[in-house]
């Protein structure tokens, strides 16, 4: 055999096949052992049935089934899949049959390939790093951010209220001047409307007073027109006009108390309620005035007492028709702008409700926003975590790789992880070494297993990774794990339906050998061994081993 050995423990990856059909197959391969093998099971399954170690009772409850004994082969193959440059062999060292020892050389690969691989393990890693530091910056980063969301939350709930009372604070002062205008407009609609219903301003003009002054005057000048002939006395005063002059003064100039003046006789006419109170008063007047010229006089005062009361009245006339048109135009205005402001009152209560529902909306959101506050802060930690954990478990698997690349392969060989007789060799030169494919087997004689028959009735009961206490004869009790359940099942005519369950043994396994008849006690160890003299009439822990062998060598012949 050449090739290079390498010390124990650093080794690649293994995979033991405990199934007996697979040693069936290897012994084949490795040259016409198979018939040897099934020779000797025939013969072992027939004559073996020693005695366990003591009589054992672990009450009815516990499973109990009759197996033999495989020496297990262990396969070689190495998990590769994490590398995507191609591996090439260069040189295989071990052939079938070869003893070997842990650590022994089994290929060589070429230098290129392991040296390319390597460049790809160490970019990746490196890679990975960059990837890891990059999310715990930007992890820094939105750890800041969402504190800072939490914080505007929880300050959102806090004045949600003063917020939710503040958007609504403009809205209802528009309103309330709204209505504050309102009042003051219905005030002047009101008083305008008053002003004309009473006829304020005909009344304020005193229109029918000045009238009535206007009327009186008229009715005394029309009589004493009439009553004096006024025409007439125009007509001598305009041809005597000096003499009727002198006259007058001589008249208006007496003092023996027997005249009246024309003053005293236009206030007398200004007295008078009405014309014929005047008229009553020109009746002795004008028994007293014997002069034409006082006359006329007394006419012409009254004549222009008439006329500044016409132009009095017809004054107050104007004003009244244009105090009363401008209230009128006023009314109308205020009006208008009365219904104007209720329109406005209108909308604003309108605007005002839509502001309220989305006030009460944000309201809402924000109270509600700030309750979710701190668990949407806490998902957000956690989702920042998980990325910078995937991360760095990316650069942990990536680390991992590449030591395992030079623990495995670093040195461009592969080695063997235990001692053995080759069996078989799979890998060639200048070929791909692919991953996970077996590379070569070998012997392990540190690996037995039992594979028990179990009757369809107990196999519910059985699982797989379960304790168990294998009884193999002349050789002792053995604690063992369930490793594999076979869900096929096969029957025979006298035996009914059974399942092959492999059971796996612990400690030291190297005195035991192939096809050794063994009874295996399911769902207990070692540990809850009671050493019992044989109940009477009880049937012997081997006798039950012994059924069960017998009716699993009946399968096998069948």
């Amino acid at each position: 055999m050449s090739g290079k050995e390498k010390e124990s423990g650093k080794h690649g990856k293994k995979k033991a096949v405990l199934a007996g059909i697979c040693t069936v197959v290897l012994l084949a391969a490795a040259g016409g052992g198979g018939y040897l093998w099934l020779s000797g099971e025939r013969e072992d399954g027939q004559q073996q049935s020693g005695v366990p170690e003591g009589n054992l009772s672990f009450g009815t409850e516990v499973v109990t089934a009759g197996g033999s004994t495989s020496v297990g082969m262990q396969e070689e193959s190495f998990d590769l899949d994490y590398i995507e440059t191609e591996l090439e062999i260069e040189e295989v060292y071990l052939s079938s049959q070869d003893e070997v020892e842990a650590g022994t050389a089994i290929l060589k690969l070429t230098d290129e390939s392991v040296e390319a691989a390597r460049r790809e393990l160490e970019e990746k890693a490196t890679q990975a790093d960059l990837d890891y530091r990059e999310a715990l910056l930007d992890g820094e980063e939105e750890k800041i951010t969402a504190k800072q969301t939490l914080d505007t939350s929880l300050l959102n709930g806090t004045y949600a209220s003063y917020t939710y009372e503040e958007s609504l604070k403009e809205s209802e002062e528009e309103i309330a001047s709204l209505q504050e205008q309102i009042e003051e407009a219905q005030e002047l609609v009101d008083e305008y409307t008053a002003s004309a219903e009473t006829n304020y301003y005909y009344t304020y003009y005193e229109v029918a007073e000045k009238q009535e002054e206007l009327n009186a005057t008229f009715a005394a000048l029309m009589q004493l027109y009439e009553e004096w002939d006024v025409a007439e006395l125009e007509d001598h005063s305009q041809s005597s006009a000096s003499g009727l002059s002198a006259a007058s003064g001589d008249s208006f100039s007496g003092s023996d108390g027997s005249g009246q003046d024309a003053a005293g006789m236009s206030a007398g006419a200004e007295g008078a309620g009405g014309a014929g109170a005047f008229g009553g008063g020109m009746g002795s007047a004008g028994a007293r005035v014997s002069n034409d010229s006082t006359k006329l006089t007394v006419y012409e005062m009254l004549d222009q007492e008439v006329q500044e009361n016409q132009a009095a009245y017809e004054e107050a006339v104007e004003n009244y028709e244009e105090a009363k048109a401008t209230a009128e135009a006023s009314l109308a205005q205020a009006q208008t702008n009365l219904e104007l402001l209720k329109i406005q009152l209108e909308e604003a209560q309108i605007e005002y409700e839509k502001q309220q529902v989305s006030s009460q909306s944000d309201y809402d959101a924000a109270v509600s926003e700030s309750s979710l506050a701190q668990e949407t802060w806490q998902t957000e930690i956690d989702r920042i975590e998980d990325e910078i954990s995937v991360a760095q478990n990316k650069k942990e698997e990536a680390d991992e790789n590449l030591q395992e690349f030079e623990e495995t392969i670093g040195d461009g060989y592969l080695y063997t992880t235990a001692a053995g007789t080759v069996m078989m060799v799979s890998a060639q030169a200048e070929t791909e070494l692919t991953g996970g494919s077996m590379v070569l087997a070998y012997s392990n004689p540190d690996t037995v297993t039992v594979t028990a028959s179990v009757d369809q009735e107990d196999i519910a009961s059985v699982e797989i990774g379960e304790q168990a206490v294998v009884v193999v004869s002349e050789y002792g009790n053995y604690d063992g794990t369930v490793s594999s359940v076979n869900p096929v099942s096969s029957s025979s005519g006298r035996s009914g339906v059974t399942y092959s369950v492999v059971v796996e043994l612990t400690g030291d396994v190297s005195a035991l050998s192939q096809n050794l008849s063994a009874t295996v006690y399911f769902g207990v160890s070692t540990q809850d061994l009671q050493t019992q003299e044989p109940a009477a009439g009880a049937a012997a822990p081997e006798a039950a081993g012994q059924e069960a062998t017998e009716r699993m060598t009946e399968g096998r012949q069948e």
